[in-house]
């Protein structure tokens, strides 16, 4: 994915809100620049991309979208979902760890969907070990264990789990997210693609985290061409910001990076 690509996806997003591009003009982004970028002459580096995102309401971080990711979880999903889209984790754990939505569940599927929600909520509390623990267990019920086919919360849980697993072990395993990209490029899932961007992103994190910025680059290039192919959006301000980090910044300024990205933000 070229510099033309993210200048096209921002010229987009400024007509679509009817921005004038002289509106936009700063002293770290100047007109010229700003008019290069959407022309496709130019790459934008981190701090301008941070700035225009700011500028033209870009949000993100986003959590996943309302329905996701199963569709027929238990009434109390309302609330768990809201804590999950407002990233009110702490709320979430305590509420999951008192007991009373895991006694509700009847299906694999939901106990799959609680556990992914959890396990994330913990790691983002940092409560990796228990993350770590609790979607292991999500996987557990994922069945056949190697199935032909897969759902996309098994690629999504497969994900989570080696992200935590990469904070608690030394030697690098990316074993998880091999399988989970495998299955996604051969096209063995059934359900939700437009959950499945989030695996190539992640996948996409842990290799930067690795100093392997150049494997980066083509699963983020692989994530913008999905997102593009399937029509959502929810991810890709946070793959074009990624995609400029790993083409223009160091190692050092990388992980300062992630260190605050994954602070949770405050509402």
């Amino acid at each position: 994915m070229t510099g033309e690509s993210v200048g096209r996806y921002l010229q987009q997003c400024r007509q679509q809100r009817g921005v004038a591009l002289t509106a936009l003009a700063t002293r770290v982004c100047p007109l010229d620049v700003l008019a290069a970028i959407e022309q496709g002459q130019r790459s934008p580096s981190v701090a301008q991309l941070t700035q225009l995102y700011q500028q033209l309401g870009i949000v993100r971080n986003r959590p996943l979208p309302q329905s996701y990711p199963i569709r027929r979880l238990p009434v109390f999903d309302r609330r768990l979902q809201s804590w999950w889209q407002k990233q009110a984790y702490g709320q979430l754990v305590a509420n999951v760890a008192a007991g009373d939505v895991l006694r509700q569940l009847t299906t694999d599927t939901d106990r799959q969907a609680i556990l992914y929600y959890y396990g994330r909520s913990l790691a983002a509390i940092g409560d990796v070990e228990a993350a770590q623990l609790h979607l292991r267990a999500g996987l557990m019920f994922m069945t056949p264990q190697s199935p032909q086919v897969y759902r996309s919360l098994d690629l999504l849980l497969l994900a989570a789990e080696n992200s935590v697993r990469d904070l608690t072990t030394p030697e690098p395993d990316l074993s998880g997210f091999d399988r989970a990209v495998t299955v996604i490029r051969e096209g063995r899932v059934r359900d939700a693609p437009e959950n499945l961007t989030l695996v190539f992103y992640q996948y996409a994190q842990a290799q930067l985290n690795l100093n392997r910025p150049q494997a980066a680059i083509t699963l983020l290039r692989e994530a913008i061409a999905w997102d593009v192919q399937h029509q959502t959006t929810y991810l890709l301000p946070d793959c074009y910001l990624l995609l400029a980090l790993a083409l223009k910044m160091t190692q050092p300024e990388r992980a300062a990076f992630f260190h605050l990205a994954d602070q949770p933000e405050k509402f």
